[in-house]
């Protein structure tokens, strides 16, 4: 286990107050964690209600150059970290956030499901938030993790929908800043924008629409984190 310190779940980018979740789920069965100790919080993501299905090919350009497959968190710590901070500003939370990537058997052991290639339990505020996802090429992987961490940077919001805009907006946001600051070499790999690829998905269609307000994908994820917004109110 890779761990490191100090996050006190109070910074500026994340909503404010925290939920009420404790998960009895137990998967640590799973080598290669990152950070953790008793972070909290509220996770919908009981088993895990939203999982990440695998869309990150769309984000991901045709004839991008191979990247290794990716087992073990220590691969792919500094990228995350750089990122995170490219983003945010801010020290990534090690302490409140444990990432683990798992085998194939591992991972179907916790998240059987089809096609499911990364999934968390957001305890913002009140434990230690988990993500957990399949060993795959790095920039898949990273985008899994960028998706999932939009999930847990801020307390689980009451609509599923929204909650689902809420990761995306932050996947964009992690998904420019790889590509423009070329983090880990992956320039040539991203593309953020799918809109002809095959992605048809309500919470996306929403982020987009907040998009052409001119408001950066960041500053959605924060609305939508704050609850300022909601697909509800545009139906």
């Amino acid at each position: 286990m890779y761990s490191c310190g100090g996050y006190s779940g109070t910074a500026s980018y994340c909503a404010a107050g925290g939920g009420g979740y404790s998960s009895g789920y137990s998967a640590a069965s799973c080598s290669n964690s990152y950070g953790g100790s008793s972070y909290g919080g509220k996770a919908e993501y009981a088993m895990p209600e939203t999982p990440n299905f695998q869309m990150a090919d769309v984000f991901l350009t045709e004839d991008r150059p191979m990247t290794p497959i990716v087992s073990e968190l220590g691969e792919v710590r500094q990228i995350i970290e750089q990122t995170f901070e490219k983003i945010t500003g801010q020290e990534f939370p090690a302490e409140d956030i444990q990432i683990t990537i798992c085998d194939e058997t591992q991972f179907r052991e916790m998240q059987p499901a089809n096609g499911v290639v990364g999934f968390s339990f957001n305890r913002y505020g009140k434990g230690t938030s988990e993500i957990y996802a399949i060993q795959d090429h790095m920039d898949r992987l990273l985008l899994t993790i960028g998706h999932e961490l939009g999930h847990i940077l801020s307390p689980t919001l009451p609509n599923k929908q929204d909650e689902e805009a809420k990761a995306h907006a932050f996947s964009l946001a992690w998904m420019e800043t790889i590509r423009d600051n070329n983090i880990g070499g992956l320039q040539p790999n991203i593309s953020p924008n799918p809109a002809h690829n095959g992605l048809h998905d309500v919470a996306f269609d929403f982020v987009k629409y907040l998009l052409k307000t001119g408001a950066s994908s960041f500053d959605v994820f924060k609305t939508l984190s704050h609850g300022l917004t909601s697909i509800i109110a545009e139906v």
